[in-house]
């Protein structure tokens, strides 16, 4: 194993979303490969890559509420809203049609919102949102596997 490996296998890992089923089931998220999901990411046409960026920054919004509605609010939780507003602030610069970034400068964005998400705390909602703009977007679908 060489030392990238080791890194890669350290590294915190981003989940999909959490499946909670009729039947009272609960699946949990999968790992996101997040290399893959980039790779993917980079390769998808102009309209795709903006789908994709805006599916992680409705989600985002969708981690504010949650985090609004749920007092009272802690000084953690207004730090984490400051990145996560940070967050959407460069989502929606680059999805700009008039000044629109290259996919890989989008990709470098995703990852440092990754990177962020763990820093503040708010990986489960960038892990979700990550699955599923993948899931939409680059036809990296994968099943849920029942435990």
């Amino acid at each position: 194993m060489n030392t990238n490996d080791a890194a890669k296998e350290t590294a915190p890992k981003l989940y999909g979303p959490t499946v909670e089923y009729a039947d009272g089931r609960v699946v949990p998220g999968q790992p996101v490969n997040v290399e893959r999901v980039l790779t993917q990411f980079e390769h998808l046409d102009a309209d795709a890559r903006s789908a994709f960026l805006c599916i992680i920054a409705h989600d985002l919004t969708v981690a504010i509420r949650s985090i609004v509605f749920d007092a009272p609010i802690t000084e953690a939780d207004l730090d984490r809203l400051k990145w996560i507003n940070e967050s959407l602030h460069r989502l929606t610069s680059c999805i700009n049609p008039h000044k629109r970034w290259s996919a890989h400068d989008e990709a470098m964005l995703i990852r440092g919102i990754i990177e962020n998400s763990f820093e503040h705390g708010f990986d489960r909602w960038v892990g979700r949102s990550i699955a599923v703009a993948a899931g939409n977007t680059t036809g990296a679908k994968q099943p849920v596997k029942a435990k």
